[in-house]
C-alpha cells in the first residue's frame, strides 16, 4: 500500500501496538463477516462504521469506492457537519483542517492500483505531533484491511462487466462480427497475444473455419483473408485438430505457452470447436477464468448459429446463406413479401410406374430420389435459385429470392438454365447400367423429367410452423398444372417466360428455339394456360 504523503515514522509503544492489533483484528472480523454473509458494499460499510468509529474516536468515518455496477459512491457514518464526505476525501491525501474538524486520508490501493479513498474526521482542531502519528498509524491499519477486500469487490465486478460485455457482443446476429468484438474487448482488460476460433461448419461438417487474432485484432480467418501454416495443417489434419489435446496447435504456435479449451455440444458427440490462446509468459487466473466463460458462451452461440445455417441450407446455397448472415437484420430478406420469381416444377417421368415395377422394396426408392433430388437442387442453385420443397418426387425452385436484386429477364432466364440442366443430367443418368436396367423392367424408353416454368407474381418468404421457405400465388398452381401437361423429357414454359427471354442479350438463349403458342384449359383454373414447348 501507498502510505499517506504525511505517514509519521513508526515509534510504537506497547499500548499503541495493542491497540493497532487490536483495531485490526477488529475490522478483519466486520469484513469476514460481512464476506460470508455476502453482504453488499452498503450493507458491509453499515456493519463496520458504528464499531470503527466506536475504537478510532472520530467524528466521522468515509469510504469513496466504486460500487458493484462499478460506478463511484461514498459511504459515510458520523457527523460530517452537513457536509458531503465526497468532496473532502476527494482532496489531497493526508491531513487537512475543516470546518467540521479534523480530517485524515489515505489511498485505498493494492500492488499500485488504487481502489478507493479512506477518510476519518476528528472532532476540533488538530493535536499535536504524537496525535498525529498515532492516528495516522490507526488510519493506515484499517487501510490495510480494506483495500484488499475492495479489491476482491471490483475484480469481481470488472469480471462480471466483461462477461456481460462480451455475451452481448456475441448476440450480434453476424456471428463473426460479434466475435471480433468479444475478443477486442477481452484484450483490452487481459494480455491476450494469441487467440485462435477453430469451428466446424454446420452444413458440411468435414470443414473447418478459423479466425485467429493477434492482441485483439483479427489477423487470419478462413476464406477472406487465410493463414498458411494453420491452412497447411487443417489440410494436414482435417477435423482430427479438434480432438485431445493441442499437442499439433503448439507446433504451430512455436516457443508460446497454450491452452485450449474445448467447445463441446451437449447433444451431440462431436465438438463444435475449440479455441486456443497462447502468450510467452501464460495467463493469469483471472484471465483463464474469463477465457473458460467465454469459451462456455461461445459454445452455446454456435450452437444457436449452426441452427440457423442448418435451417436456411433445406432452401437456400452456402453462398446466399454467408450473404444472409452478414446482415445483422438479415431477417427482413425473409419475411413474407409480393415479388415476380420465376417458377420451376420438375418432375421424374413415371415414377408411380418406376417405384411400383422398378423397386423391391422402400428403402431403394428412398436411395433412387434421393439422389436425384440432390443434384436437381444443386442445378437450381447453381443457378441463384431457392429450393421451395418437395412434393414426392416433384422439385419446386424458386428464382429471384431472398435478395431480389435481378431484373425480370434474369430470373426467367434462370429458370430456364436450370430445367435445361436437370432434364441433362437426368438423361445422362439412363447411361448408368443399374439405372438403364430400371427403364427396362418399367418399358420406359430412359429416365427423363417433365418440367413446368412460370414468372409470376407470388408471396414469398418464410411460412408455417417450421419456417419454410416457399411463395403461394396462382402463378404457382400454374406452374404445377403446366408441369403435369409436361410429356416424356419435356420442358413447357407459360407465356409470361417466353416474353421476358425474348429482351435477352444472351447468347444461350438466344439460341433456344420454342414450339408454336399453346392454350390449354386445365381443371379449377379460370383462363387456359398459354405456353410454349422449349424444343431439345
Amino acid at each position: 500500500m501507498t502510505p499517506a504523503p504525511s505517514s509519521p515514522p513508526v515509534e510504537l509503544s506497547l499500548e499503541e501496538y495493542r491497540f493497532l492489533r487490536q483495531l485490526g483484528r477488529v475490522t478483519d472480523d466486520l469484513l469476514e463477516e460481512s464476506l460470508r454473509e455476502r453482504e453488499t458494499l452498503t450493507q458491509c460499510f453499515r456493519r463496520c462504521f458504528p464499531t470503527l468509529l466506536q475504537h478510532l474516536g472520530a467524528r466521522g468515518i468515509a469510504v469513496t469506492t466504486r460500487d458493484e455496477e462499478l460506478v463511484e459512491q461514498t459511504w459515510s457514518e458520523g457527523d460530517w457537519g452537513g457536509v458531503f464526505a465526497g468532496g473532502l476525501l476527494a482532496g489531497p491525501m493526508g491531513q487537512s483542517v475543516h470546518d467540521t474538524g479534523t480530517l485524515l486520508t489515505q489511498t485505498l490501493d493494492v500492488a499500485g492500483s488504487p481502489v478507493g479513498t479512506l477518510g476519518v474526521l476528528y472532532a476540533g482542531p488538530p493535536g499535536d505531533v504524537g496525535t498525529t502519528a498515532k492516528r495516522l498509524r490507526a488510519l493506515d491499519v484499517v487501510a490495510e484491511e480494506l483495500d484488499t477486500v475492495l479489491m476482491l469487490v471490483h475484480t469481481a465486478s470488472e469480471k462480471h462487466q466483461l462477461i456481460l460485455q462480451c455475451n452481448e457482443h456475441l448476440a450480434n446476429p453476424v456471428f463473426e462480427a460479434g466475435m471480433d468484438h468479444a475478443v477486442r474487448t477481452l484484450a483490452q482488460r487481459v494480455r491476450l497475444p494469441g487467440f485462435l476460433l477453430l469451428y466446424r461448419d454446420a452444413v458440411q461438417p468435414h470443414v473447418l473455419h478459423y479466425r485467429t487474432y493477434r492482441h485483439g485484432q483479427l489477423e487470419y480467418e478462413s476464406g477472406e483473408q487465410p493463414g498458411a501454416p494453420l491452412e497447411s495443417l487443417l489440410h494436414q489434419h482435417g477435423t482430427r485438430l479438434l480432438h485431445g489435446d493441442a499437442g499439433v496447435l503448439k507446433r504451430l504456435f512455436d516457443g508460446r505457452t497454450t491452452e485450449a479449451v474445448l467447445i463441446s455440444a451437449a447433444t451431440r458427440s462431436e465438438p463444435l470447436g475449440k479455441i486456443v490462446v497462447w502468450s510467452n509468459e501464460g495467463f493469469s487466473a483471472y484471465a483463464m477464468d474469463l477465457i473458460r466463460v467465454l469459451a462456455s458462451t461461445l459454445s452455446q452461440r454456435l450452437l444457436d448459429y449452426n441452427r440457423e445455417r442448418i435451417h436456411l441450407s433445406q432452401f437456400f446455397p452456402t453462398g446466399a446463406i454467408d450473404a444472409l448472415l452478414e446482415d445483422p437484420d438479415y431477417a427482413r430478406h425473409l419475411r413474407a413479401q409480393e415479388q415476380e420469381v420465376g417458377i420451376l416444377f420438375a418432375d421424374i417421368n413415371g415414377f408411380t410406374r418406376i417405384c411400383e415395377q422398378g423397386f423391391d422394396n422402400p428403402r431403394n426408392i428412398g436411395r433412387f430420389v434421393d439422389e436425384w433430388s440432390a443434384r436437381a437442387v444443386d442445378r437450381i442453385w447453381a443457378h441463384g435459385g431457392v429450393f421451395d420443397k418437395m412434393v414426392g418426387d416433384c422439385v419446386i425452385g424458386l428464382f429471384g429470392p431472398p435478395f431480389f436484386q435481378t431484373d425480370r429477364v434474369r430470373r426467367a432466364e434462370a429458370a430456364v438454365r436450370a430445367a435445361q440442366d436437370i432434364q441433362a443430367f437426368t438423361a445422362e443418368l439412363s447411361g448408368r447400367e443399374e439405372v438403364a436396367a430400371l427403364c427396362r423392367r418399367v418399358k420406359l424408353p430412359g429416365l427423363g423429367v417433365a418440367v413446368g416454368v412460370n414468372l409470376a407474381s407470388a408471396n414469398c418468404g418464410l411460412f408455417g410452423p417450421n419456417r419454410n421457405y416457399t411463395a403461394f400465388s396462382s402463378g404457382m398452381n400454374q406452374a404445377a398444372r403446366l408441369q403435369s401437361l409436361a410429356g416424356f423429357r419435356e420442358t413447357l414454359v407459360m407465356e409470361s417466360v417466353h416474353e421476358a427471354l425474348k429482351q435477352s442479350q444472351e447468347p444461350f438463349v438466344r439460341k433456344l428455339q420454342f414450339g408454336p403458342l399453346t392454350e390449354t384449359p386445365v381443371k379449377n383454373v379460370a383462363q387456359p394456360l398459354k405456353h410454349y414447348r422449349l424444343m431439345p
